[in-house]
């Protein structure tokens, strides 16, 4: 890229670098709440870390996929709505657990039940049914998200009988949890909102397509929180809370944010303009054809990888799921120009 075309306005500059610096402050100190406020909260309510993290922790750090997806489907943009959702997916497995893996190598043997697996291709091969004829109307958006209550019944019911073998020693104790977890929240996601805009705006400067901003930086941004949750996890030896926000957010994602989405705005190509109908045409056929697949290899990478060489070369294990995600970001990109 030749030299003049890129911009070199301090200002400009000074401004990105305040957005991503006062952003990743937020992300990670409201990561270091949720994550020892969800810890006590598991403690006080009598469920696992696992059971807290597929459920509250998941629920919040999906909120920037849910203001995307049910903004852009509100707009007719059915292509964001749905490549933001799998898209994310796709990052909270190669990113989030791959980085979490490099910090917290047991990580990846988390004894993840057979019940969070079954829920994870049931929330996929619900999603691939609703939408296979190109189209998801209400009554099936409300399917959806009938699915996510039932998802997290049961999680609630079981949780209860969970015994964890080993409980970590957390530093400080919080008397007021509820409050604090709220305050984690509301710090990783105004953070990764700052992060997102200093980044979009950074990578605009340096000349970069708006194409590939959508596919990458947009895409990696709505899951910041799950970085930021994922990776809070294991620096405080969180193993299971970090596996279960990784495995319920990607389930939230599937089952509410596309259901809440499509119950705002179906997703009907015969009530869209001529126009927009094509879009949404190519939008399924993409999904359905591609993406789709790619969400299906990284959730069998995530669940059979920890069986994959027992216990050993862990880091490498997280290593792969990185390599993966990099290769497919570059996939993306080759694919865009």
């Amino acid at each position: 890229m030749p030299l003049a075309a890129v911009t070199t306005d301090p200002l400009g500059w000074i401004s990105i670098s305040a957005c991503l610096i006062v952003g990743f402050f937020l992300l990670t100190k409201g990561a270091d709440w949720l994550v020892g406020a969800s810890s006590q909260l598991a403690k006080r309510v009598g469920v696992s870390s696992l059971v807290i993290g597929l459920t509250v922790v998941a629920l919040g750090t999906s909120a920037p996929e849910i203001v995307v997806s049910t903004i852009a489907a509100a707009d007719g943009k059915v292509a964001i709505s749905i490549g933001n959702v799998l898209g994310s997916n796709i990052a909270n497995i190669g990113l989030v657990l791959g980085m979490s893996a490099l910090i917290l190598p047991d990580i990846l043997h988390t004894k993840l039940t057979k019940r969070d697996g079954v829920w994870t291709f049931v929330a996929l091969g619900l999603l691939w049914w609703v939408s296979s004829d190109h189209r998801i109307e209400r009554w099936e958006a409300g399917l959806l998200l009938v699915g996510f209550v039932g998802y997290n019944a049961h999680l609630l019911f079981t949780g209860r009988e969970e015994i964890l073998e080993e409980e970590a020693e957390h530093e400080g104790h919080y008397h007021h949890p509820v409050p604090l977890l709220l305050a984690g929240l509301v710090s990783i996601l105004v953070g990764a909102k700052i992060v997102v805009v200093g980044a979009e705006s950074g990578a605009l400067r340096l000349g970069i397509s708006e194409a590939v901003i959508g596919l990458s930086i947009v895409a990696v941004g709505t899951s910041l929180p799950e970085l930021a949750a994922g990776v809070g996890g294991a620096l405080r030896g969180e193993g299971d809370l970090s596996v279960g926000n990784v495995v319920g957010s990607n389930i939230f994602n599937l089952l509410a944010v596309v259901g809440i989405a499509a119950m705002v705005h179906p997703f009907q190509p015969e009530n869209e303009p001529a126009e927009a109908a094509r879009a949404l045409e190519h939008a399924f056929d993409r999904a359905l054809g591609v993406d789709f697949y790619v969400v299906l290899g990284f959730s069998l990478a995530g669940l059979l990888l920890p069986f994959a060489g027992g216990e050993r070369g862990a880091r490498t294990k997280g290593l792969f799921l990185l390599a993966c995600y990099a290769g497919y970001i570059a996939w993306l990109y080759l694919g865009a120009r």
